[in-house]
C-alpha cells in the first residue's frame, strides 16, 4: 500500500499593532478562498488615514497562486510593505513589486542591469 501526502490549503492570519506599525503575519498557502480572507482582514483592519507602516509578513507562506499575487500587488500599491525570507516567496514578491513599477521605469531598470552585467563580463 502506497502512502500519499496530501497538501491541505490552510491560511492563518495574525494581526498585530504597535504605535509605529500594523503587521499582518500570514502563514500557509495564499490560494483560492484564502485570498479573499486576507483581502477581508486587510479591509477590516486597515485605515487609510492611519500613518503607521503596514507590513504583510509572508515569511511562513509556502505558496501563492495568481489570485494571491494580484491581491499582493494591490496591497503594495496601497502602501503595504511585503516581506518574505524564503527563496520562492521572495521571488514571487520581486515579480509582484516589478509589476507595480510603470513600464518605462521597468525598462530603465532592466537596461541599467544589462549595462552592469556587460561591464562585469568585460
Amino acid at each position: 500500500m502506497a502512502w500519499k501526502a496530501e497538501e491541505v490549503d490552510v491560511l492563518k492570519i495574525t494581526m498585530t499593532e504597535t504605535p509605529a506599525e500594523r503587521r499582518w503575519v500570514v502563514e500557509g498557502r495564499l490560494v483560492g478562498p484564502w485570498v479573499s480572507e486576507l483581502r477581508t482582514a486587510w479591509k477590516r483592519t486597515h485605515v487609510g488615514q492611519d500613518k503607521r507602516i503596514c507590513i504583510i509578513d509572508l515569511n511562513d507562506v509556502t505558496f501563492i497562486d495568481k489570485g494571491g499575487e494580484r491581491l499582493l500587488r494591490a496591497l503594495a500599491k496601497k502602501g503595504a510593505q511585503l516581506i518574505a525570507a524564503g527563496v520562492y516567496i521572495h521571488h514571487v514578491l520581486e515579480e509582484v513589486k516589478n509589476s507595480c513599477v510603470p513600464s518605462a521605469e521597468r525598462m530603465r531598470r532592466n537596461s541599467f542591469a544589462d549595462r552592469m552585467a556587460r561591464t562585469e563580463e568585460q
